[in-house]
């Protein structure tokens, strides 16, 4: 995809203690307006939150194993059409710019080699922690971009540290009360 806008894109995911959370993910979009989204998440989910979940083969606790990293497995990214009915479409997702023009297609293309990097990094995903959203913040940084996150929005994760050694967990910048909106500069 030739991307001429690429968004930071927050769609509510849940409530913790009366606080909306939100999931993040990418959403590029080229000249046609065609738009493709790329994503983190969890390698798998953990055998509980399995039961009574059928697959295409039958119950899907049959064949399970547990993951070595974490229950959820290690952190994965996946990418595709950003349309109705597809991972993640929401149209009422809060979005904040991140690259547009000519540097978009470049940066589109970095940021898909870094989610390939960090995915073959096998980091345990946590999802209070390092997980969804950290990753794809991360994603960002290591293309050189700090993002800021749509207003008004929490999404835990987005303060971690991006050290190799850092401890999951242990914020980078001030901590922030439930609630109060995450802004990384």
């Amino acid at each position: 995809m030739s991307a001429e806008r690429i968004e930071l894109m927050a769609s509510a995911a849940g409530r913790i203690g009366g606080v909306t959370w939100h999931h993040l993910f990418l959403v590029a979009t080229d000249a046609s307006g065609a738009r493709a989204y790329l994503r983190a998440g969890p390698e798998s989910l953990p055998r509980a939150r399995l039961a009574g979940r059928r697959t295409l083969h039958g119950d899907a606790l049959e064949d399970y194993e547990a993951p070595a990293a974490s229950p959820y497995g290690a952190i994965t990214f996946s990418s595709g059409p950003y349309e109705p009915g597809g991972v993640d479409f929401d149209p009422n997702a809060a979005n904040a710019p991140v690259a547009s023009g000519a540097g978009a297609a470049q940066l589109w293309d970095a940021l898909a080699s870094q989610a390939k990097a960090l995915a073959q990094e096998k980091i345990p995903y946590d999802p209070a922690g390092r997980g969804a959203n950290w990753a794809v913040m991360e994603a960002l940084r290591r293309c050189g971009v700090e993002a800021a996150l749509p207003p008004k929005r929490w999404a835990p994760g987005v303060s971690l540290g991006s050290a190799p050694g850092s401890a999951p967990g242990a914020p980078s910048a001030p901590t922030r009360r439930v609630g109060q909106a995450a802004m990384v500069a």
